[in-house]
């Protein structure tokens, strides 16, 4: 009897210190609530091409990993320019059909682009980031003058590198801007290439200034 009286306390003891340890061993591998949200955005922006002395307009639309200190986004983008270009035709060797004389080049392009972009914070709300893109461009061009007239297209690569500086005014709105360097092949339009390569704005710079909405 006093066997029993003996070992009931020992029993209690150990099952109660049997489930602290589980207690305790739960709360462990507990794991911490994960910082980073993953969020959808809008944006568009708009600029100026140092070399075609051109505005160009784009608009963008993707996924955004945000974390407190920097972020990925992988996003879809959609642009715009068209400019006009004088072109005075003297050369007959390389066409007997086109008739000497001033001709008006009016041209269009949209480049579709998938783009990835690095971000990192400077602070709460400023930030820079840096990233790049690859795409078509489809290159609209017409050509009118010395009663002829005339439309050409075609689709070629378009490449773009950028960077910049973003300031967020909160969680839903910001604004951003930066360079853009572009990468893009001469068109295959006419016989000419002089004037395909009027019709490419390859190498050129843009500098731009633009808003994203997040949700």
């Amino acid at each position: 009897m006093k066997k029993t009286i003996l070992a009931l306390p020992l029993a209690l003891g150990l099952t109660a210190a049997t489930q602290a340890g589980e207690v305790m061993t739960a709360k462990e591998v507990i794991p911490p609530p994960d910082p980073c949200r993953l969020q959808w955005f809008l944006g568009a922006s708009g600029g100026y091409l140092t070399d075609a002395e051109e505005e160009m307009y784009h608009l963008q639309f993707g996924a955004e990993k945000w974390c407190p200190t920097h972020s990925h986004a992988l996003y879809l983008e959609v642009g715009y320019t068209e400019f006009d270009e004088d072109y005075d035709f003297l050369d007959t060797s390389q066409s007997t059909a086109v008739i000497p004389g001033e001709y008006d080049l009016d041209v269009e392009i949209i480049p579709v682009t998938l783009n990835y972009k690095y971000e990192r914070s400077f602070s709460n709300n400023l930030g820079w980031y840096i990233g790049a893109g690859a795409g078509i461009a489809f290159v609209d061009l017409d050509v009118s003058g010395s009663g002829f007239s005339e439309g050409f297209d075609d689709e070629v690569f378009y490449g773009q590198i950028f960077t910049g500086l973003t300031y967020n005014f909160s969680e839903s709105f910001e604004i951003f801007g930066g360079v853009r360097y572009i990468l893009m092949d001469d068109p295959d339009l006419t016989d000419f290439d002089d004037i395909d390569e009027r019709a490419s704005i390859d190498e050129d710079f843009l500098v731009e200034l633009g808003l994203r909405w997040n949700f």
